[in-house]
């Protein structure tokens, strides 16, 4: 299979670039329209190249995750892999070496990874065999609220540490094109913190919630979601059912791997 990169985003306006002036001019890191979230909120962690360099590393992902990275992913791998012959879209690129471990997996007939900016999907080319990309791989510069696939036409979709880092509404649009893309009796595998309790000693220390919170503006509304709620919700609204199959927790429950099955 052939390499492809596709925009499914218009060039930004003049008037785009007058109202984002207050943050940063999106033009710096992309000739492609970029979310004014990510660009306000992220920019120094997915957008400079210097800072792409320096987290997307197995050790400082793994650092990130608190130790919890290696076996996440693999869990993730493992989970997703029970399937075989599988259509796979990778709902934005992930750092780390998630998607390429799934991207070398035979059960993977086909891999199709999302990023709305272009240095990410430079960044995951670079980790995956060129054999590897020739046979399986299409990637896709793009907006996660209006994904370039057919509807029904993946057998798994997968969110790996995405939602948490979009606000509210961007995670509603996301969810419903997540689910519209993924076929009936396909599956939806979400990596991602676990909601917020009390009892872990991250939530209930002021200082380490606010420095997390911080760091994630999104985090909080995230943490306090009821995410099958809000699944079930955009799976009715196409006419379609949604079922929980998978649900695996770590570091005392501060992440958690779910696998939603659509009926």
């Amino acid at each position: 299979m052939t390499t492809q990169i596709i925009s499914s985003s218009t060039d930004a306006t003049d008037s785009t670039e007058n109202s984002t002036n207050k943050v940063r001019n999106k033009k710096k890191f992309s000739p492609y329209a970029l979310p004014d979230y990510l660009v306000k909120n992220y920019w120094w962690a997915y957008l400079s190249p210097m800072t792409v360099n320096f987290f997307d590393h197995y050790f400082i992902v793994n650092r990130i995750l608190w130790g919890n990275y290696h076996v996440i992913a693999q869990d993730a791998v493992n989970l997703i892999t029970h399937q075989s012959e599988q259509k796979v879209a990778g709902i934005s690129s992930a750092y780390g070496e998630f998607f390429p471990k799934l991207a070398k997996q035979s059960q993977v007939e086909s891999l199709f990874l999302f990023d709305i900016a272009p240095i990410q999907i430079k960044q995951m080319q670079k980790k995956i065999p060129q054999k590897i990309i020739d046979q399986k791989c299409q990637f896709f510069i793009g907006d996660a609220e209006h994904i370039a696939l057919r509807s029904e036409s993946m057998d798994t979709s997968v969110l790996f540490f995405l939602l948490h880092e979009v606000p509210q509404t961007v995670r509603r649009n996301v969810l419903a094109q997540t689910l519209r893309i993924t076929k009936y009796g396909g599956r939806i595998v979400i990596a991602d913190y676990a909601p917020f309790m009390q009892k872990h000693l991250f939530h209930r220390n002021k200082i380490l919630r606010a420095t997390f919170e911080k760091m994630e503006p999104f985090l909080a509304d995230f943490w306090r979601c009821d995410l099958l709620a809000e699944l079930k919700e955009q799976a009715r609204l196409q006419g379609r059912s949604i079922k929980l199959t998978h649900e695996q927790y770590y570091f005392n429950r501060f992440y958690r791997l779910l696998e939603f099955t659509i009926e």
